[in-house]
């Protein structure tokens, strides 16, 4: 039986959180053409793309100055078609997410324009209806010749993702010599799995009946052994709702004839830290979710991911009515840090714009640690969830990245465990190993998110961003190495945002009441602070000072009016 209690937490400090766009029927944009620049091709993209190994063979992103679109009428008219062409859960997840069901980004390419460009010899790759873009394999002179064309807006490269390795994990030689939780103490028999969950307060949430079931999550990565045991009760139950090959552009994400045998080693053990179920050996927070599996990473290539396969991921989970992406990135050959301002790299935007129809994005950090600043894309995303990695202890994995943004925004949200990380083997299909890296924390985050959402349907999907950063262990004083802190996932499905500080009985009635919270507006709580005018009570060690300590000892209190107050507070 599933158990939900409402808590109130209480925040220490101002937190501003992006939000979905209002909710109307279409949005139509103020502008349907954007003017085209000056300078077309940047010096930059010039220079790097001269520099690529192979000139003649480039990826760039072409970007269209409209869609010929050019008054509401029409856009009505196209808006209309797209609405009817989405599926059900696609429209339900907009519609709960408080989001236009179709924005201008949502209307198709033209195609005119697309089949125009490949006349001149320029080799299609990937269309991305958000951007406004299509990506083309081509040489450099061939872009000279498309670059006046007049419905043509910028060209930009396609940049190219590797994963830097982390350290080896310790392997788990005998796993049955770590502590399991057996079905006399737990609803589930965890195997090696349980002190990463219960790090995170999974096991809790599980026994509380919370499993992810009926929320959709896609997984971004290499392939998966789908025969894998961890996977088995996922397939029998028929909870593979779709999956797709970007790199061959076929419906097989497992190994097939041309990979190399490693490609699905990443995906694997990702998937299974997410969603694995096989009782007595793994579980992953939701091992109870659905799945659509995205083959986004080629291993026979220097350039594993491509932005422009990723971003069309991003569009095909978005057409499927997926709730979540749990997603792997790290250095680009491209951006740079200046980049990392969370509206510049193409992949952020296309994550950022995930978010606003209703996606929750959780993407690694990446493991550059442990300088500062050493995030990637599309981890900078003001929208995403980016996730760091600690130690089975709590402290910080040493190769875990470390913001801050570009623009000083404090990078990652979050952290859950990626050092050695109990995950199923993609050598057998009856093995449980163990990897590191801040690509096994993401899955962890993304499968708590799951429970949250399952627990919490009144909550839109940055409310749920939300919960997972407030509730974090380190929520009072966030910083650019863990964030907000490793997650609780009790604590975030209990999460209740309350705007005001507590003050405690600030009408001097004896009792506690909820008209006692409205006296301090978005106050922030400093050290030294002397008490405000109408916080007399607010001053709980009586010191003459409004300290940190004087704000918390209501976290976690069930406010309900009318409760006596707690013995020890009366003064607030």
């Amino acid at each position: 039986m599933k158990r939900l209690i409402i808590i109130s937490i209480i925040t220490l400090f101002s937190f501003a959180i992006a939000g979905s766009s209002s909710a109307a029927e279409y949005i139509i944009p103020d502008k349907f053409v954007k003017e085209k620049p000056n300078k077309i091709i940047s010096e930059r993209t010039y220079s790097y793309l001269s520099e690529k190994a192979d000139a003649q063979n480039v990826k760039v992103w072409v970007y269209f100055t409209d869609k010929s679109v050019f008054k509401d009428s029409e856009f009505i008219e196209k808006a209309e078609l797209v609405y009817n062409s989405m599926t059900p859960e696609a429209r339900e997840r907009r519609a709960r997410n408080d989001a236009s069901p179709i924005r201008f980004e949502d209307l198709p390419v033209n195609q005119q324009y697309v089949d125009e460009i490949e006349s001149y010899g320029l080799k299609l790759r990937r269309v991305i209806k958000w951007l406004n873009a299509a990506s083309f394999e081509t040489d450099l002179e061939k872009l000279e010749e498309i670059k006046d064309l007049p419905f043509v807006l910028k060209i930009k490269p396609v940049a190219a993702f590797t994963r830097p390795s982390p350290p080896e994990s310790k392997e788990l030689d005998e796993l049955n010599e770590v502590p399991d939780q057996k079905r006399d103490t737990h609803e589930l028999s965890y195997g090696g799995t349980y002190s990463q969950l219960d790090q995170i307060n999974v096991v809790a949430a599980h026994d509380s009946g919370f499993s992810g079931e009926g929320i959709i999550v896609a997984m971004f990565d290499t392939g998966y052994r789908k025969d894998h045991l961890a996977f088995g009760n996922i397939i029998s139950d028929g909870r593979l709702l779709a999956e797709y090959d970007f790199i061959n552009n076929d419906y097989e994400t497992a190994n097939e004839e041309g990979d190399v045998s490693n490609q699905w080693d990443h995906g694997t053990k990702t998937w299974s830290t997410l969603g694995g179920g096989w009782d007595g050996e793994i579980y992953g927070p939701a091992y109870g979710a659905s799945f659509v599996l995205a083959k986004t990473e080629d291993m026979t290539s220097e350039t594993p991911v491509e932005e422009d396969n990723w971003a069309a991921a991003v569009q095909w989970a978005d057409s499927i009515g997926v709730n979540i992406i749990s997603s792997s990135l790290g250095y680009s050959d491209w951006y740079t840090y200046e980049d990392l301002d969370g509206n510049t790299c193409v992949i952020t935007n296309a994550a950022d714009y995930a978010a606003s129809v209703g996606i929750l994005v959780c993407n690694s950090a990446g493991n550059g640690g442990p300088s500062a600043g050493t995030i990637t894309a599309p981890a900078d995303g003001d929208s995403v969830i980016a996730v760091g990695s600690v130690e089975s202890s709590g402290y910080l994995s040493y190769f875990s990245s470390k913001g801050p943004t570009y623009d000083d925004r404090i990078k990652p949200e979050v952290c859950a465990r990626g050092s050695s990380t109990v995950c199923a083997s993609p050598y057998t299909n009856t093995y449980i190993t163990s990897a590191s890296g801040t690509s096994l924390a993401c899955p962890l985050v993304a499968g708590a998110a799951a429970l949250v959402m399952e627990a919490r349907p009144d909550f839109n999907v940055m409310e749920v961003r939300e919960a997972l950063m407030l509730t974090a262990s380190k929520a009072i004083s966030p910083d650019n190495a863990y964030g907000w802190g490793i997650i609780d996932v009790m604590a975030a499905m209990n999460y209740m945002y309350v705007p005001d500080y507590l003050q405690g009985d600030a009408n001097y009635d004896g009792n506690f009441n909820i008209s006692d919270a409205v006296y301090i507006i978005n106050h922030v709580f400093m050290d030294g602070d002397p008490p405000q005018p109408v916080m007399e009570a607010g001053d709980a060690n009586d010191d003459g000072e409004v300290n940190v300590s004087d704000a918390v000892f209501l976290i976690n209190f069930i406010f309900i009016p009318g409760a006596p107050a707690p013995p020890g507070y009366d003064a607030g």
